[in-house]
């Protein structure tokens, strides 16, 4: 991704402003628990496996049984908490799933008409890039954004480097607010990567990750998309980069040595 060529022309959004009214992200995770004080109400949402014989099967219990996808969903309720949030359930009982899964919620989200699809995963197995490489080119298709975690520089991890997707890895010197775009490659951008602080836990015992960045970015792209209408929306990149806190060449950026989730 080159992104001198991408801000070309980008215009200058106020990101703070709004509150993801009308705007629908698929927070592709663990599941999401509404009740949580962080999240508060899901629109909807399905959990996605394998059955028998390695078909799919798309059932309604998408509750979070793991608490990850719920502190994904509680960054973008605390930064857009207008936003419709939708759980789509690939992980279980362990944060590992298969890339048949991911690639199904992927082309949920297309089919189930969301603005943007978060995919705080990612594996380093190419042989994954091609059934992960239709989900995305299928749902960018059809307007949906899809945000990936990625990591350092010279880890390749899909679904975050295939074209397209918006790649975010975690820096510990971003604030809340800040982000920061790397140059060309992966990770396209960089951000805060923690949750939302909870009562009683210090944040340094809190969950955190290179996840936690994507979703920070993703909760950006919520901001402009209620202010972008949808024909615009290609532009996002360059916008982002337009806003961004502070560009650096990627060869510089702070690395966090952070288990990732998986898939097999």
């Amino acid at each position: 991704m080159d992104m001198t060529e991408l801000q070309t022309n980008a215009p200058r959004i106020n990101l703070s402003a709004g509150s993801g009214k009308g705007v629908k992200v698929a927070v592709i995770d663990s599941g999401i628990n509404a009740q949580h004080s962080h999240v508060q109400r899901v629109a909807g949402g399905v959990r996605i496996l394998l059955g028998p014989g390695g078909a799919l099967e798309f059932l309604p219990d998408w509750q979070d049984s793991l608490g990850h996808g719920t502190a994904i969903a509680g960054v973008l309720r605390a930064k857009a908490p207008d936003v419709e949030l939708y759980s789509v359930k690939v992980f279980d009982r362990q944060l590992r799933t298969q890339a048949e899964i991911v690639a199904a919620a992927i082309r949920w989200a297309a089919d189930n008409r969301m603005d943007i699809a978060n995919c705080s995963l990612g594996t380093a197995e190419a042989a994954h890039r091609p059934l992960l490489q239709r989900a995305c080119e299928y749902a960018a298709g059809r307007g949906v954004i899809v945000v990936a975690a990625s990591e350092s520089p010279d880890a390749e991890l899909f679904p975050a480097c295939l074209p397209g997707v918006i790649s975010v890895a975690g820096d510990e010197n971003c604030g809340w607010d800040e982000f920061y775009a790397c140059g060309r490659g992966t990770p396209a951008f960089r951000a805060h990567p923690s949750p939302r602080p909870l009562p009683g836990r210090p944040q340094e015992r809190n969950l955190r990750g290179h996840s936690f960045a994507a979703a920070h970015i993703a909760a950006c792209l919520v901001r402009l998309c209620e202010q972008l209408p949808p024909a615009e929306r290609h532009r996002v990149s360059g916008i982002l980069l337009a806003n961004s806190s502070r560009t650096r060449m990627t060869a510089g950026d702070q690395r966090l040595n952070l288990p990732q989730e998986a898939l097999d």
